[in-house]
């Protein structure tokens, strides 16, 4: 988020009345509590109301009503911002869709819609709208979320949801009363609030048709974090020779289209990459000379490889030397 954009609004719960009478300070508006982008409007011209607010423990939160209007975030827009921050949109009532990474989110009153702030967007709204909108970072919503939700992905948590209606309730009832918490109240109050909505985010997230986890897990599949975890599972677990592109799968909660994505956008195969691992691993233990009473065969099997034979072949071909001649000499 942009340091400066939002510095002199005040903290939760006061709520600072914004610039919206006409589409030059609705924009202006937006831009700072939101994200820089382009608003269009049918009639050429257009306002709203917006009151916005710092969060507590950090972000931004806003009560917006708009008219028919589209706001769009291009690359020229977001290309300078720093962090990884999330934009939740609770639509209070209205509808409209929310655009990102080709997926098209629609939305009707009571649906919230989760994107990323620095990845081009498009948000429409079709109809007069009443909406709460949070700026947050990622790491904040999801504080202790699993490993495969490491990257936030845009999505839609249904109006149906349980966990949807209680985040509503609690916006309708609890949000207009944090003027009058006290001090200490509000940090929690605000917390709970994230955390419900975390919880709608994880869930929107499993419960998206396998399709479009796919293509969302596909154009996701250059993200350095990923391979990271990927990289870090298969090598506390290279000596198990049960290890596969499932069992990684399974590991991030991905799919095993996903996994061999990962390996093709850093220029390899799981099978070779695993391979090379294993090998090295056992030139280690070759070499190691409190490894000496171990068995060039135990070796092999330690390191995940089922036949003694197999890896003799394979250690030589990437070697140049049998794993007998390589230790005889390792040990001179």
């Amino acid at each position: 988020m942009r340091d400066t954009a939002c510095q002199n609004l005040p903290y939760a719960p006061a709520l600072q009345e914004m610039p919206a009478a006409g589409l030059a300070q609705l924009k202006r508006s937006l831009d700072d509590i939101v994200t820089p982008g382009d608003l269009l409007h049918a009639r050429g011209d257009a306002s709203g109301h917006l009151r916005a607010c710092r969060l507590t423990g950090g972000g931004v939160l806003a009560t917006v009503q708009l008219d028919h209007q589209e706001v769009r975030h291009d690359r020229a827009h977001v290309s300078g911002l720093a962090g990884d921050d999330v934009i939740v949109l609770i639509a209070m009532d209205g509808k409209g869709a929310v655009t990102q990474q080709g997926r098209t989110l629609p939305f009707k009153r009571g649906d919230i819609t989760f994107r990323r702030a620095r990845m081009p967007s498009v948000a429409r709204i079709d109809e007069p709208s009443n909406l709460v909108m949070l700026r947050l970072p990622f790491a904040r919503l999801l504080r202790n979320a699993p490993p495969r939700h490491a990257m936030p992905l845009p999505g839609r948590a249904d109006a149906d949801s349980g966990l949807v209606r209680t985040i509503r309730c609690f916006v309708e009832s609890a949000l207009p009363g944090f003027a009058r918490m006290s001090a200490a109240a509000i940090p929690a109050a605000e917390e709970s609030l994230i955390a419900l909505l975390g919880a709608a985010y994880l869930e929107a997230m499993e419960l998206a048709p396998a399709t479009d986890r796919e293509d969302r897990e596909a154009a996701d599949a250059c993200n350095p974090l990923r391979w990271s975890q990927l990289t870090t599972y298969i090598g506390a677990t290279l000596r198990d020779p049960e290890l596969n592109v499932e069992s990684c799968a399974r590991a991030l909660g991905v799919s095993t289209r996903y996994v061999h994505k990962l390996f093709e956008s850093m220029g390899t195969r799981y099978g070779n990459y695993v391979l090379q691992q294993r090998l090295v691993c056992a030139h280690a233990d070759l070499a190691n000379p409190f490894r000496l009473a171990q068995s060039i065969e135990s070796i092999a099997y330690r390191n995940g490889f089922n036949d003694a034979a197999h890896f003799s072949r394979r250690f030589r071909a990437c070697f140049g030397a049998s794993p007998r001649e390589f230790r005889r000499a390792a040990q001179r």
